[in-house]
């Protein structure tokens, strides 16, 4: 658990217009669940119940995949942009009494609980308390992620999103990017959100414009920076999401071989992330295991 009282709030309100589907983003679905799920259950161990999830397109399909998060959702009725949909939940996050606020995106299922965890650590662990942080990291192709701007020191300056970077203007590029997971301290990083702007080529209220604002009132900004773990990148188009399905198939997988289930041929298996399988069930691959499916010890499943 973290030290510092925080809250978590999730942004999931975009369609998702390169996924070419008209089922909201984040419901599109990785192993038989929707990659809203792991986002929860990634915060889970760190934020229990102190989690908030901004919904706006697609807001009552987003609502009845999780009735029991009823409570939780925030809607962006109108899709202005990530800076707008924090100005959107803004007094819901302050209503939880909250000290700091963790915001992540809802197309991020294949961030790891101790990923957060530790993100969480860099923030109480700062030897003055922080106004503003966030991941960052370095992907063999930075895409279209938004470009980290430090100056000779190392100190973060900005982040500009990828359509408004201007090497004459902003330098050499460096291969950092923005992975979109911030953590703010509400008492001085609130007030700034209503000087957000939309005078960009998207014409959008960004929340990485906190950080250029933050740098210019003289607050204490930092870019924690997480080498090349895409796993922290969101999920912009089928290929994309077909990749992290992969990855998620082979993590789970893989923890189940190393409890004592017997997999054979691994790489054939698909196992769904609320499947339970006892220590001493064997698996033949091909197969597909979905939902609550419980296989018990000695019990076995061929393909």
């Amino acid at each position: 658990m973290t030290a510092s009282p925080s809250t978590a709030l999730i942004l999931a309100a975009g369609k998702g217009t390169r996924m070419h589907s008209d089922r909201p983003k984040v419901l599109q679905e990785l192993l038989g669940e929707p990659m809203l799920r792991y986002v929860h259950a990634a915060l889970a161990p760190t934020f229990g119940d102190r989690v908030l999830t901004v919904v706006g397109f697609g807001a009552d399909a987003v609502r009845a995949a999780f009735p029991d998060r009823a409570h939780s959702f925030v809607e962006q009725t109108e899709q202005l942009g990530t800076g707008h949909a924090v100005q959107v939940a803004w007094e819901a996050v302050a209503a939880t009494g909250a000290a700091g606020c963790l915001i992540i995106n809802g197309d991020t299922p294949l961030i790891a609980p101790d990923t957060v965890e530790a993100f969480m650590e860099v923030v109480a662990g700062q030897p003055e308390e922080p106004d503003l942080l966030f991941m960052t990291i370095t992907p063999e192709s930075p895409a279209s992620f938004g470009r980290v701007i430090r100056d000779g020191a190392g100190q973060v300056l900005a982040v500009v999103e990828a359509k408004d970077f201007d090497p004459a203007v902003h330098g050499k590029p460096t291969g950092e990017v923005n992975a979109g997971i911030y953590w703010l301290r509400l008492s001085t990083m609130g007030p700034l959100l209503s000087r957000l702007s939309n005078a960009n080529k998207s014409g959008e209220y960004y929340v990485t414009d906190l950080v250029d604002l933050a740098v210019s009132e003289g607050l204490r900004v930092h870019g924690v920076h997480c080498g090349n773990d895409v796993s922290l990148l969101g999920i912009n188009s089928p290929r994309e999401l077909v990749e992290a399905e992969e990855v998620l198939r082979a993590r789970i997988v893989a923890a189940h071989l190393d409890r004592g289930v017997l997999i054979h041929r691994p790489g054939l298996a698909v196992i769904g992330p609320d499947v339970r399988l006892e220590p001493g069930a064997r698996l033949h691959g091909p197969c597909e295991l979905y939902g609550s499916t419980s296989v018990d010890r000695g019990a076995e499943v061929e393909s």
